[in-house]
């Protein structure tokens, strides 16, 4: 979360969530629902997701996300990025081949669409 840029919030502030249709991301509990029902992350998918909502519907290169949700090099090359966009759309999405808010963005990265 520090890498991503999330401070932490004190005891009188307000809590950070962000909200896209029916998903909630609540990150000071770090709890993502869907219609209200909790769903189950990994760390590191919870971790993407946040950096995604982050980054306000811009284009986050698999580089960039690689850097700050896994600390790696620009000289690392790896599908982890692609694996976990995978686990965040079959969880998230009603349809994970067709999907509306976590997009590709070809030869790039991946995007949150609003």
């Amino acid at each position: 979360l520090r890498r991503a840029g999330v401070r932490p919030t004190g005891s009188g502030a307000k809590r950070q969530r962000f909200v896209l249709d029916d998903w909630e991301v609540d990150v000071d509990e770090r709890v993502v629902r869907r219609s209200g029902e909790d769903i189950a992350l990994t760390p590191k998918a919870f971790d993407l997701l946040l950096a995604l909502f982050q980054k306000e519907g811009k284009v986050a290169s698999r580089l960039d996300l690689l850097r700050d949700v896994w600390g790696y090099s620009s000289a690392v090359t790896t599908r982890t990025v692609d694996a976990h966009v995978a686990e965040l759309r079959r969880k998230l999405e009603d349809d994970p081949s067709a999907p509306r808010h976590i997009m590709t963005v070809w030869k790039v990265g991946y995007k949150l669409k609003r």
